[in-house]
């Protein structure tokens, strides 16, 4: 049977094909405990992960294919949209509603390559970005690609994603569709849709540079492993530019921006001109 490329991933590129209804991805250390997770999930809120189906006779893992939009870069207009927004803050909840009375079974390994420095109380994915989000008609419906899915806290993940998805991060890194966005505004209805309580929303800021830090540091061991769409990408002076800007722009993110209602503009000689 013919397998098509899947596009999206740089982490995987060129490695993720579909063959028939199924997904074909590498099997790595982590793919039996991400297999028991999918598994689960299917049991309790069927459709908002890939089922797991075992091994191909190249040892790949096997995943059922959701049907749905996947946004690849450069992105479409509905992920800039609220619609989109709120409906991953209300899917994320769900899932880690589900996965926070789970209890994994023992001597499972999970991933390493972007784990909460704090680790916690659930499972959680780690790397919620627009590429890993299935829309239909504009909606969220379902989470793919757990490959780095390993023990932490709700907020790692909440700001995993509102990183990639409000986009909470420096301009310069922001793709195009969002243009001048209000990205404070769009943090507020990011968190209110998914619920976070008030004692993440205190912590906000610290988490935001522990993800930044995990972030930037899963990216240099990539290009340092000389895998080419990281070298390509950020194995660059450009690369290089935008690690320095992104860590002055969270340096200057208001440590009470998660517990703010709506935006409030600081004055320009406090930096807040850099999340604009």
């Amino acid at each position: 049977m013919a397998e098509t490329v899947l596009h999206g991933g740089v982490g995987n590129a060129g490695l993720v094909t579909k063959v028939g209804d199924t997904v074909r991805r590498p099997w790595r250390a982590s793919t039996a405990a991400t297999h028991a997770l999918l598994t689960h999930l299917n049991e309790v809120l069927p459709g908002v992960t890939p089922v797991p189906l075992g091994r191909d006779e190249q040892g790949r893992e096997v995943l059922s294919f959701i049907e749905g939009m996947v946004a690849v870069p450069p992105f479409p207009q509905w992920v800039a949209s609220e619609q989109f927004l709120v409906s991953l803050g209300h899917l994320l909840r769900r899932i880690h509603d589900v996965l926070a009375i789970w209890r994994p079974p023992t001597g499972l390994e999970w991933s390493d390559q972007i784990p909460d420095p704090h680790g916690g109380p659930l499972i959680v994915h780690a790397d919620v970005c627009p590429e890993n989000v299935v829309t239909r008609d504009g909606k969220a419906v379902a989470i793919i690609d757990w490959e780095f899915a390993a023990p932490g806290r709700r907020i790692w993940d909440v700001v995993s994603a509102a990183r990639l998805c409000v986009p909470f991060t420096a301009p310069a890194r922001r793709d195009s569709v969002y243009g001048d966005a209000d990205v404070r505004d769009r943090l507020q209805i990011f968190l209110d849709a998914y619920g976070l309580a008030a004692t993440d929303r205190g912590s906000f800021t610290q988490v935001l540079d522990e993800r930044r830090r995990a972030g930037e540091r899963f990216t240099r061991r990539r290009v340092a492993r000389g895998e080419t769409a990281f070298i390509q990408k950020w194995g660059t002076p450009e690369g290089e530019r935008l690690f320095a800007v992104e860590r002055e722009w969270v340096d200057a993110v208001p440590t009470d921006i998660a517990t703010r209602h709506r935006p409030v503009l600081a004055k320009p000689d406090d930096h807040d001109y850099l999340l604009s």
